[in-house]
């Protein structure tokens, strides 16, 4: 079997900026809360562990089931026209279902694109990088600045109270994307 490998270097000592990054933890800690459900349209992580050391620096591996490509290369590799519409229904029904099993389970994601969504051989997609994912509820307050520019949500925009519906916007930008072969608003501002 074939693992996919993200690997973080994490300064060795107590000074300041020690440990590792919080965005490293929230990964690690949201995927662990939901590994028990094995959702098929969830990465895996399958390990964590300290694979080298040294005087200045540990690395940090997280071991996640491979996946063949994220959706942009399978966007690319799709020849003219474009994907079927069937194709399109089906990839987006599981990245769909695999964005209701986060909300279900009080995550917002924060940062869906392309290449965040996993695409199998087989065409099974998976969502990935939950390094700005949150548990979120309701009362909480969320930092503004999430998600790559093109997908986010008006709310984020505005830095007004956000939860899910910023997931909703994001996945409605990458359907329309499928469809156009290109980002739906692209643009640096």
């Amino acid at each position: 079997h074939f693992v996919a490998l993200k690997s973080v270097r994490v300064p060795n000592g107590g000074g300041a900026g020690g440990g590792l990054p919080i965005s490293t933890v929230r990964e690690v800690a949201l995927l662990r809360r939901l590994e028990a459900f094995e959702h098929p349209n969830v990465v895996r992580l399958m390990d964590v562990c300290a694979t080298s050391r040294t005087d200045r620096e540990i690395k940090v591996t997280l071991v996640f089931e491979h996946v063949d490509q994220d959706l942009r290369t399978y966007l690319d590799k799709a020849p003219p026209p474009g994907l079927p519409a069937e194709t399109i229904k089906d990839l987006m029904c599981q990245f769909l279902r695999g964005l209701d099993f986060l909300h279900a389970n009080c995550i917002v994601h924060r940062d869906l694109k392309p290449e965040n969504i996993l695409v199998t051989s087989s065409g099974t997609v998976k969502l990935a990088d939950f390094g700005l994912a949150r548990i979120y509820s309701y009362q909480m307050a969320l930092t503004p600045v999430v998600v790559t520019l093109w997908y986010r949500a008006p709310e984020v925009l505005l830095q007004s109270t956000y939860a899910t519906p910023v997931d909703m916007w994001s996945a409605g930008c990458i359907f329309a994307e499928m469809f156009r072969r290109k980002p739906l608003f692209c643009g640096n501002s």
